[in-house]
C-alpha cells in the first residue's frame, strides 16, 4: 500500500520542496490582514470605550427599546425569508428533478436569473410595479398605496432575490439522491407522495436545513431592499447604515454589527452541528442510477401552474425594469426613449468600467488563492492548516454589512491605511467569494486520486510544479466556474462595498442606490439592464473565447 508525504515537506532529487513554505505563509498573512483583523477591530471598537475594554456602547444599545425592535423585526424578516423560500425552492426543484414537464430548461434559465442581478434591482421592480405610482397599483387598480414598503414588500423583494440560491442547492441534492432507494419503495406501491415524503424528504433534512441558513443569511446581509422599501421596519443593516453615514456614530454601527454578527454565527454553526448529527446511508445493491419522473396528470398540471406563475413573477420584474428603462418618465410618459440608457453610459460610465476591472481582478485573485488554500487543506499536513481554513471560510457566516463595515473601520487609518483605493475594494470581494473558491477548490482536488501527485514527485517534480502542471489543468473546469462566480458576486453586491466605495473607486450597484434615493428611476432602470447584460456577455462569453463548456462548469 502505497503512501504520499505531506506535499512541500519531502526531499526530492533536487532537495528540499520549499513550495509549501511559500504559498503557506503568504496565503495566512491574507487571510489574517483581510479576514481576521477587520473582524477583531470591529469586536474592539464595540467592546471598548475611550480605548478600554467596556461593554457600555453594547449594553446601551441593547437597552434601547428602538433597537430591540430592530433586532426583533431582522430575525422575524430572516426567519420568515428562511421558512418560505426552503418551501418554494425545493417544491420548483421537485417540479424540475422528479416531475414529468415541459421546458425544462426554460423555466431553469429564469429561476437563475435573478443570481445575476444586483438585489436591488428586484425593489426597483417592485416599486414600479406595486408603488404609489406603480403600474399595477396605480395605472391599473386606480391606487395609491404604500402597503409595499415595510414587512411585506421586504420579504417578497428577498425571496425573490435569493429563492434561486436555495433553489439550486435543492435541486443538486434531489439529483443527487440514490435513485434506488425511491426506485424499491415505487416497487413495494408507495406512490409519488409517500416516496417524497417517506424517503427523499428525510435524507434531504441537511439540505433543508443548509436552505434556510442559505436564505437567513442573505437576509440578514441584504441592504438594498431595506434601505429602499424598509418603510417603517427597520432592520439591523438598514440601521447600521443610517448609523455609521448618517450620524457618524462609530460605536453604536459597531455595536450594532455585532448585534447583527450573533444570530448569523449561530445559525451557522447550528447547521454545521445538524449536517454532522443527521446523516443516512443506503445500504444494498444499487438500482437504477435515473430517478423516475413522475406522470400523473394532476401532478404535472400543478408543477407547471407553480412554476408558471414563479416565472411570471420573476419575468414581470425584469420586463418592468427594461420598460423604466425604455420609457420617457415611467408611471407618467411612456413614450419610447434611449436617453436613459445614453445617460447611463455617459454620466455612469466611470462605475462601470471600475465595477468592471475591479470585478474582473477579484475574480482572479479569489480563485487563485481559494486553490492555493484548498491545496494546503486538501494536499498537505501543514500545522495551523484547519485554523486556515476554518478563517478563511469564516466570511460565509459573516453578513456583507458586516463586512463592509469592518473594512471601513480597519483600514481607515494605519498601519493599513487603504481607504479610497482600489485594493480595499478587491479584498472585499476576494474576502466575500473566498470561500466558495476554497470549497469547489477541495472538491475538485479530492476527486483527483493521489497517486497522480506521487507520480510527478517520483520523476523529480516539486509540489508547485505538480499542482501547477498536474492538478490545475485537471480542475481547469471549477476554477472557471468559480472566477464567473466570483465575478457576478463582486458585480451585484451592495452590503459588501457600500462603506468602502469613493470619488475615486466607484460601483455600480452603490450608484443605482444612489439614483434611486435622487428619483432618477429611468437611469437606475437602464445601469440595472446594462449591469446584467454585462454578467450575461461574461457568463456564456468567457468560457467560448477559452475554448470552455459553460454546462461542465454549472
Amino acid at each position: 500500500m502505497s503512501s504520499v508525504a505531506p506535499a512541500g515537506l519531502t526531499e526530492g532529487k533536487q532537495g528540499r520542496d520549499w513550495t509549501i513554505y511559500l504559498v503557506y505563509p503568504g496565503v495566512a498573512a491574507f487571510v489574517l490582514i483581510f479576514t481576521a483583523y477587520p473582524m477583531l477591530d470591529l469586536l474592539a471598537r464595540a467592546f471598548s470605550v475611550d480605548g478600554r475594554f467596556s461593554l457600555a456602547a453594547l449594553a446601551g444599545t441593547v437597552a434601547d427599546p428602538y433597537n430591540r425592535a430592530v433586532f426583533w423585526n431582522t430575525l422575524l424578516l430572516g426567519a420568515t425569508v428562511a421558512v418560505l423560500g426552503t418551501v418554494l425552492a425545493t417544491l420548483y426543484a421537485y417540479a424540475i428533478a422528479r416531475v414529468a414537464i415541459p421546458g425544462k430548461r426554460f423555466w431553469h434559465f429564469f429561476a437563475l436569473l435573478p443570481t445575476i442581478s444586483p438585489p436591488i434591482l428586484m425593489a426597483l421592480g417592485l416599486i414600479m410595479l406595486y408603488g404609489r405610482r406603480g403600474l399595477i397599483t396605480h395605472e391599473l387598480l386606480g391606487l395609491q398605496s404604500t402597503g409595499l414598503y415595510g414587512f411585506t414588500g421586504l420579504v417578497v423583494a428577498q425571496l425573490i432575490s435569493y429563492f434561486p440560491f436555495a433553489y439550486l442547492l435543492m435541486l443538486n441534492l434531489f439529483r443527487g439522491l440514490d435513485a434506488s432507494l425511491e426506485e424499491a419503495a415505487s416497487t413495494m406501491g408507495a406512490n409519488g407522495w409517500n416516496v417524497l415524503r417517506t424517503i427523499s424528504l428525510p435524507l434531504l433534512v441537511p439540505g433543508l436545513a443548509g436552505s434556510m441558513l442559505l436564505m437567513f443569511s442573505y437576509s440578514f446581509a441584504d441592504l438594498g431592499n431595506p434601505l429602499l422599501l424598509g418603510g417603517d421596519f427597520p432592520v439591523l443593516s438598514s440601521q447600521i447604515y443610517q448609523t455609521i453615514i448618517g450620524m457618524y456614530d462609530i460605536p453604536k454601527g459597531a455595536a450594532l454589527a455585532v448585534l447583527l454578527l450573533i444570530p448569523a454565527l449561530l445559525m451557522f454553526f447550528a447547521h454545521k452541528a445538524l449536517s454532522a448529527r443527521m446523516s443516512f446511508a443506503s445500504v444494498g445493491a444499487k438500482g437504477s442510477s435515473r430517478h423516475r419522473e413522475v406522470r400523473h396528470r394532476g401532478v404535472q398540471i400543478a408543477a407547471l401552474i407553480f412554476v408558471g406563475a414563479i416565472t411570471l413573477v420573476i419575468c414581470l420584474q425584469y420586463a418592468t425594469i427594461l420598460a423604466g428603462a425604455s420609457t420617457q418618465l415611467f408611471g407618467i410618459n411612456y413614450g419610447f426613449t434611449t436617453k436613459h440608457f445614453v445617460a447611463a453610459l455617459t454620466k455612469s460610465r466611470g462605475a462601470l468600467l471600475d465595477t468592471l476591472i475591479l470585478g474582473v481582478v477579484a475574480s482572479f485573485l479569489s480563485v487563485m488563492l481559494g486553490v492555493l488554500i484548498a491545496w494546503v487543506v486538501a494536499r498537505t499536513r501543514v500545522r495551523g492548516g484547519s485554523l486556515l481554513d476554518f478563517t478563511a471560510n469564516l466570511p460565509l457566516a459573516i453578513p456583507g454589512t458586516v463586512i463592509g463595515l469592518a473594512f471601513g473601520l480597519a483600514f481607515n487609518s494605519p498601519p493599513l491605511l487603504l481607504t479610497g483605493t482600489a485594493a480595499i475594494i478587491v479584498a472585499a470581494f476576494v474576502v466575500r467569494s473566498l470561500p466558495y473558491g476554497i470549497r469547489s477548490g477541495v472538491a475538485a482536488l479530492n476527486q483527483i486520486n493521489r497517486t497522480l501527485d506521487e507520480a510527478s514527485t517520483t520523476m523529480g517534480a516539486t509540489s508547485g510544479q505538480t499542482l501547477w502542471r498536474v492538478l490545475l489543468p485537471i480542475i481547469q473546469p471549477a476554477l472557471l466556474a468559480g472566477m464567473i462566480f466570483s465575478f457576478t458576486r463582486s458585480v451585484t453586491t451592495l452590503s459588501a462595498v457600500i462603506f468602502v466605495v469613493s470619488p475615486h473607486w466607484s460601483l455600480v450597484t452603490p450608484t443605482i442606490l444612489s439614483q434611486m434615493d435622487r428619483g432618477d428611476v429611468g437611469e437606475a432602470a437602464a445601469l440595472s439592464v446594462i449591469v446584467v447584460v454585462m454578467v450575461l456577455a461574461v457568463i456564456h462569453g468567457v468560457p467560448r473565447l477559452l475554448g470552455g463548456d459553460w454546462r461542465e462548469t454549472r
